[in-house]
């Protein structure tokens, strides 16, 4: 029985010191908060907010409100008849494709997360072979990019866990 007992306290020691630590929240805007392995830096431009967060094996975390009224004068009423067809689907892609011209992405697929619509779309690096996993949503004339980059070769189901951490607020 005592065996049986320290057995138990090494494997539950074990667990929990290779156990993900708790993941901070981060509120985004009024909107939307997301989950983080640690405390991301933030980085304010016109029209965005970006806060990211590179750990210590190399993966990167980025979330990004993207204000497309003060961006490119596109109101929720301009974008309403537009947001669920591929071809918009598509530019939302090119768009971050022109920002990364080394790699090589799939097909954007159109969602819903909660009510609003969602694009989801990845890529790999043609030189280093970094997968990066995009989540994007939007909301009114905002739009939410979610985003992770993981190095090759490395296998985590961080990624999963950070594009799903997205939570509406009330």
């Amino acid at each position: 029985m005592k065996k049986i007992l320290l057995l138990l306290l090494l494997v539950l020691s074990v667990v929990f010191t290779n156990a993900q630590t708790a993941w901070i929240t981060k509120k985004l805007d009024g909107k939307i908060s997301v989950k983080f392995p640690e405390e991301p830096t933030k980085t304010t431009k016109t029209a965005s907010e970006s806060y990211v967060f590179k750990g210590k094996d190399s993966i990167q975390y980025s979330a990004t409100v993207l204000d497309y009224k003060i961006l490119a004068n596109l109101d929720s009423a301009t974008l309403a008849p537009l947001k669920d067809s591929q071809q918009f689907a598509d530019q939302m892609m090119a768009g971050m494709a022109s920002q990364k011209p080394n790699y090589t992405f799939g097909e954007a697929k159109i969602g819903k997360w909660k009510t609003y619509t969602n694009y989801t779309f990845s890529g790999v690096d043609n030189t280093t072979k970094k997968q990066l996993s995009v989540q994007m949503i939007l909301i009114g004339s905002k739009m939410y990019a979610l985003t992770c980059l993981v190095p090759d070769k490395i296998v985590t189901k961080n990624d999963g866990l950070f594009l799903n951490s997205a939570e509406l607020l009330k």
